[in-house]
């Protein structure tokens, strides 16, 4: 009877999963993704002990909160706040990082035991974190800034080409984004920005929050501009796999773009 039950259950997380990667195809439809969410979250139900799986949440939740739910802040920090989740629970999976976090160990240092196979997990948890930290404002991104900071460098210790350069491109924000006397500099900021583009030159996103977090800040409205037009003059199948994601983006762009004058002065 256990037997029967227990492949009741994989066939069960078998249908949802693989509904979910259907879903997931097709995610450029905002209805779509949060079908695709439903779908993987009933099979995480199924299969706990899923890495791969808790991660492609993490990611999921994340995506549908950055590039779909800007005009709903508090559903917009619900799925940020599950993309955390997620991406922690996935960490769980690792023994040694469960048995540090049960010690009390922060995750930002038990995340050293951790391989590659967990880079996913880290960067969609800490990305939402950043995002979460972010629209909360001020002081909750600088009690979260070191935590991310610790998360996204052992990102970068693992793979500095991982999603497109995406290590360089958070800190390109965060040495943007991040006052003076916090650890802020504009200079490591350019750096960052100008290495994931190296790494990844036709992915949208690092050049629209190289324009929206330094250029803005260096009130170079040159790079600015030159950014966002590279954005929408570029097809957003230029990264066939990442459709979707460059749509928004350049979503993103044009309403940037519209709003140049009251970024800069004339």
């Amino acid at each position: 009877l256990l037997a029967s039950e227990e492949k009741g259950q994989v066939k069960e997380e078998g249908n949802y999963l693989n509904k979910a990667n259907e879903l997931w195809k097709q995610r450029e439809d905002r209805a779509k993704l949060e079908g695709a969410i439903q779908n993987y979250e009933k099979a995480a139900e199924a299969d706990p002990g899923n890495r791969d799986l808790l991660s492609q949440l993490s990611r999921a939740c994340y995506f549908l909160a950055d590039g779909y739910l800007e005009a709903e802040e508090e559903k917009q920090l619900e799925f940020y706040n599950k993309g955390i989740e997620w991406g922690k629970k996935a960490m769980m999976i690792n023994p040694e990082f469960k048995k540090r976090m049960s010690k009390g160990e922060k995750v930002e240092d038990a995340v050293k035991v951790l391989g590659k196979e967990y880079i996913e997990a880290i960067y969609w948890s800490a990305t939402s974190l950043g995002k979460w930290a972010q629209k909360k404002g001020f002081v909750t991104t600088l009690t979260n800034k070191d935590r991310i900071k610790k998360l996204i460098t052992r990102v970068l210790e693992m793979d500095e080409k991982f999603f497109y350069g995406a290590p360089h491109r958070y800190f390109g924000s965060y040495y943007a984004v991040a006052p003076s006397f916090a650890g802020g500099d504009l200079k490591k900021s350019e750096e960052h920005f100008n290495k994931s583009i190296e790494i990844a030159p036709n992915y949208f996103s690092t050049r629209v929050q190289m324009a929206e977090k330094l250029a803005t800040k260096k009130q170079d409205r040159k790079m600015f501009q030159e950014q966002l037009e590279f954005v929408l003059k570029t097809p957003a199948d230029v990264i066939p796999e990442i459709v979707p994601e460059q749509k928004a983006e350049k979503r993103k762009a044009e309403a940037l773009l519209g709003k140049i004058d009251e970024f800069f002065a004339k």
